[in-house]
């Protein structure tokens, strides 16, 4: 054991000098000139200050609404993260990624199940109070979350897949693109939101159908141990692009749904276009030279740059007039991803178990079944709408895969993998609700087509893989 000392070491320890023995008379003096003296002059302070106010008995005690809403805000917050993670284990043992039961958690959680069984416990939970700082949880992990897209969308390496992946991706895109417009015609009278016009609802519900949820099919792929496979690896690629190619479509449509007049939406545009091109001219290789020249000097001044970064990206396509979400997707597209890739896991776990269950939750506040009317027409809407998407990311991936080379197994599974939606369609959704482009109802069919979509990514592998080795079997016994 180590001990500092003034003069040279000695040979063993040296005991402790006995304290000087304490005068109790004078103690006490100082106990009641320091501690006594000073309560009673308070208390006789409050009494003189409460009779003056003339509100007696009245008064309230002093901090009592703001405990109050401090005691609710921390059990909310509680709450929505232990359903997260109790309804994310469950969906892991049913074999389903987490985010399945994530997002089921925030619908329990909101009017559809919870309010219909305890209104007034919903009513408590997520008081009008504290929506603006659950609100604000959730804005955070959807900035975080699109940074981590962008830089796993940065990580994906085009280097001898580019061609195959492109076409596939464009297909991924196309495909389900033409189905949402054909929908939109359909559905547009009853079914689009107060601030829709024909050619924005069939550029977002075209652009809905697009998404794939990268961050889930990443897990996906991890937990069936297929990251590394040439599958996997195309799947992740074909993803990527894909999902760039809608977030661009997504920004031009958020660009010019609301403006007042067509010079306001061709700004918008314009204004979206030059700060992406000043990005990924100016910002990329700055960005690169920052953070290298930051490689030697510890993970928190790095991290602390990182996330300045991210959030003035967000605030400066939240000024444009576009969502914050589409700064912090290109900000990770643009941040070196070789530098960042320990400090971009750490944001992903952050944002994964602290801040996206309020978006779930979010999600679940907005989607009440019973007030949108949960009957058959709406039942019908859903079904179609899931047959749509479905067809829209199997038929084209799976076709440009096939003709590309792959078998009809591997062709078809991308397909499945690339029909993922989840998180990142939940995004999508909740910005068209923001910007009145859908309606309650319509809100409620397309979050069931999220659910759905994802859900049957893992049982449709695994009946691939059945079918393939009970073909393999039969092949062996001939």
């Amino acid at each position: 054991m180590s001990h500092l000392s003034t003069g040279a070491v000695d040979a063993g320890p040296r005991s402790p000098e006995p304290a000087a023995p304490p005068r109790r008379g004078f103690t006490t003096l100082v106990y009641v000139l320091t501690a006594v003296v000073p309560a009673v002059i308070a208390l006789g302070l409050l009494v003189a200050v409460s009779g003056a106010s003339g509100r007696g008995g009245t008064t309230p005690a002093i901090g009592t609404a703001p405990i109050d809403h401090t005691v609710q805000l921390f059990v909310s917050i509680a709450m929505v993260i232990l359903a997260a993670k109790v309804f994310g284990r469950l969906a892991r043992r049913l074999g389903q990624p987490p985010v399945v039961g994530e997002i089921f958690a925030g619908i329990c959680l909101g009017p559809s199940v919870l309010g219909a069984l305890a209104p007034e416990a919903v009513g408590w939970l997520f008081a009008p109070e504290l929506r603006p700082v659950l609100q604000g949880l959730a804005d955070l992990g959807l900035i975080a979350l699109m940074f981590v897209v962008g830089q796993e969308s940065r990580q994906t390496s085009l280097r001898g897949q580019g061609r195959i992946a492109m076409a596939i991706a464009h297909a991924g895109v196309a495909g389900p693109f033409l189905g949402g417009a054909l929908l939109a015609i359909l559905l547009y009278r009853d079914w689009a939101g107060p601030r829709a016009d024909p050619v924005v609802f069939a550029m977002f519900l075209g652009s809905a159908l697009s998404i794939t949820a990268f961050p889930v099919l990443a897990r996906i792929l991890a937990e069936r141990d297929m990251l590394r496979s040439m599958l996997g690896r195309l799947s992740m690629l074909c993803a990527a692009i894909a999902d760039v190619v809608a977030w661009c479509l997504i920004a031009a449509m958020t660009a010019i749904a609301g403006r007042d007049t067509p010079a306001r939406a061709v700004l918008t545009v314009l204004l979206v276009i030059v700060y992406g091109v000043a990005m990924v001219w100016l910002g990329r290789p700055w960005l690169e030279r920052i953070f290298t020249a930051l490689e030697g000097r510890g993970e928190p001044l790095r991290l602390l740059v990182l996330l300045a970064g991210l959030l003035l990206s967000a605030a400066a396509t939240s000024a444009i007039g576009i969502h914050a979400i589409f700064g912090a997707f290109l900000y990770g597209l643009c941040c070196p991803a070789g530098l960042l890739t320990r400090l971009t896991g750490q944001i992903d776990m952050v944002a994964g178990t602290l801040l996206l269950p309020f978006f779930f939750v979010g999600t679940g506040l907005r989607m009440d079944v019973w007030r949108s009317g949960f009957d058959a027409e709406l039942v019908g809407v859903a079904l179609l709408v899931i047959v749509v998407a479905m067809l829209g990311k199997l038929a084209g991936p799976m076709l440009m895969a096939r003709s590309s080379g792959l078998s009809w197994h591997d062709s078809t599974g991308l397909g499945v993998l690339l029909n993922a939606r989840g998180l990142t369609e939940l995004v999508v959704l909740n910005l068209g609700l923001a910007l009145g482009l859908i309606g309650d109802r319509l809100f409620v069919a397309l979050v069931v087509m999220a659910l759905v979509t994802t859900a049957m990514t893992a049982p449709l592998l695994g009946l691939l893989d059945r079918l393939r080795a009970r073909r393999h079997g039969h092949a062996r016994r001939l």
